[in-house]
């Protein structure tokens, strides 16, 4: 499912959070999460788990350059969840 589309500086690290607290049925938690980039000049950083949140940051790209982010998301009950966000990299 797509998630949104996003501008991301050029360059830039930045913190993303994914909030899954409203698909998860109670007690289901996230046991994992993969988060992959498209791009060759941004890179997806230290994702983690964090309650029901998936954190990970961006790093890089280029001006102009559009990429997909893709999560991977299982939880506790073996449900898995693909997700994707669109960043367009734009100028300082």
């Amino acid at each position: 499912m797509l998630l949104g589309s996003k501008a991301h500086t050029e360059n830039d690290t930045k913190r993303w959070r994914i909030d899954y607290s409203r698909w998860l049925e109670n007690p289901a938690t996230i046991e994992s999460a993969v988060v992959t980039s498209s791009s060759l000049t941004c890179t997806v950083d230290d994702s983690v788990v964090l309650g029901k949140e998936v954190i990970f940051f961006l790093t890089g790209g280029m001006r102009g350059e559009t990429l997909v982010v893709s999560i991977e998301m299982t939880d506790t009950d073996g449900n898995v969840k693909h997700d994707t966000i669109s960043f367009t990299c734009v100028a300082p």
